[in-house]
Parts: C-alpha cells; sequence; structure tokens
C-alpha cells in the first residue's frame, strides 16, 4: 500500500520505557515478494525489505522497493517516538516524485496537532514542493502501521464490526478515510485466516482505488500474510507511470 504511500493509530499509548518492546518495532526485519495480480505466484514484479533500528524510545523504519534486478523502486523512511508517528518520506525513485508528512505539535504557530504535507512530482530538478496541513485525527495510519492496527483491532474485526481510519497520501497532501471489514473466514497455506477489506469510505475515491484484501492470522500473532491492492512501486504503460494493484506476500521465517 502506499503512495498512498504502499502494514495503529498516531495517537497511541504514551509513556513507554526503554525496556518495553514498542508497538511498531517487531519485525525488526521482514521481507516480501510483490507479485502480478493472477492464479498463479509466477510474475515477480518487486521485492519488499523492512529494518528497524531503535534507540532509545525513537525507533527508526527503512522500506524499500526494488526490482528483480536489484535496482531500487521505491523506498519509504518512518520515524516514531515510542507508540507515536513522527514523519514518514516517501521517494518515488521511479517517477522522481518525492515528499513527507510531518507530525506536529503545538507551538506558537501551531495551535494544535497537524500533519504536515510536501510533495514534489520531480524532486530532482529541486522544484519547490508543494504544501498542505491538516488537523491530526485520531487513527491516522500510513502502511508500515496496517498490520499492528489490525492486530489491535482484532477482536472488533473478529466480531464483524466495522473498524475506520484515515490514511496518509502523501502525493495527494491529504489524509483519506477507509474501513476495515471482516469479509470471511478461509485457510491459508493450512492455517485459519481472516480476510479483512479495507475500502475507501467516500464514494468518490472508492471510483479511483480498488478495495485492499489483507490475508490475517486468525489464531496465534494475528500477522498479515498478505495483500492484494495498491502498493508503493508503480508500472510503466508505453510512456507514462500507473499505479500498481498487485499481490504482497510476506516471509515471517
Amino acid at each position: 500500500m502506499a503512495g498512498w504511500a504502499s502494514l495503529g493509530p498516531v495517537c497511541a499509548q504514551t509513556g513507554t520505557t526503554n525496556d518495553a518492546v514498542l508497538r511498531y518495532e517487531e519485525p525488526r526485519f521482514l521481507s516480501g515478494i510483490i507479485y502480478a495480480k493472477g492464479p498463479e505466484r509466477t510474475n515477480v514484479l518487486f521485492k519488499f525489505t523492512r529494518s528497524a533500528t531503535r534507540s532509545g524510545n525513537t525507533l527508526k523504519v527503512l522500506r524499500e522497493f526494488t526490482q528483480p534486478d536489484g535496482e531500487l523502486a521505491a523506498r519509504e523512511r518512518v520515524a516514531y517516538e515510542g507508540d507515536e508517528l513522527v514523519s514518514y518520506e516517501l521517494e518515488e525513485l521511479q517517477t522522481g516524485g518525492r515528499g513527507s508528512a510531518q507530525i506536529r505539535t503545538e507551538s506558537e504557530n501551531i495551535t494544535k496537532h497537524e500533519i504536515f504535507f510536501q510533495y514534489a512530482k520531480d524532486g530532482a530538478t529541486n522544484s519547490k514542493p508543494r504544501t498542505r496541513s491538516e488537523p491530526l485525527k485520531k487513527d491516522v495510519l500510513i502502511a508500515d502501521m496496517v498490520g499492528p492496527f489490525l492486530k489491535a483491532h482484532f477482536d472488533e474485526l473478529a466480531k464483524g464490526q466495522v473498524v475506520k481510519c484515515r490514511y496518509i497520501v502523501v502525493p495527494r497532501r491529504e489524509t483519506v478515510g477507509f474501513a476495515f471489514t471482516k469479509e470471511a473466514n478461509s485457510t491459508w497455506q493450512g492455517q485459519k485466516v481472516f480476510i479483512i477489506k479495507m475500502e475507501p469510505t467516500s464514494p468518490i475515491i472508492a471510483e479511483l482505488v480498488e478495495p485492499l484484501v489483507f490475508t490475517m492470522e486468525a489464531e496465534g500473532q494475528h500477522r498479515v500474510l498478505e495483500y492484494t491492492g495498491r502498493t508503493t512501486p508503480k508500472v510503466r504503460t508505453g510512456n507514462k507511470w500507473k499505479d500498481l494493484e498487485a499481490v504482497t506476500v510476506f516471509d515471517w521465517k
């Protein structure tokens, strides 16, 4: 999921100690394969890695998407302080686009918590990025936070309840409303899983973005095993870059 960046809440627990595991700390390393949509998982489009490093209560996460030949296609950098998001940076190396979302707290010029966005379609030319800000609301996510958010709301989802969030979309310089619902019980490589659907709450956005579908462990650690939908890298069609709908399978070994 991406660019819509490309898996809780920002206003999460505070007062975390240095000894406690932070909400987004694990896994320290995670890899995955991004396949073309279809019944056969043979067409590898990209590879994904997530690595996390911690110093005190500061957690930094690097998420990279590479082509099969190893060339870097996109990069995401995330910073958390305790269990709260501080900043998210997106580098679209295929197109040259880059931007960020920063959580800014009360100061002389800011009367309340806000998200400050900036984005330039072609960062390589040093063009001035366009900026925008909006008030920080409850349960604002980026892709790196989706897995823990689903785990935190597992009981509600298991009961068929709807769980809502706001999702940071750096290229649009805004957050977009989404709703999670359990679509079905199923099995995945012999495991019991829930099929969780994530779809826009706005009918206008729903016309632009297909629902994302997550396969989540029904037992154990409730990890996200794979998801189908929009991801961070893009695909080239003719002379244009287009958003990619694909299948991402994570390797938890």
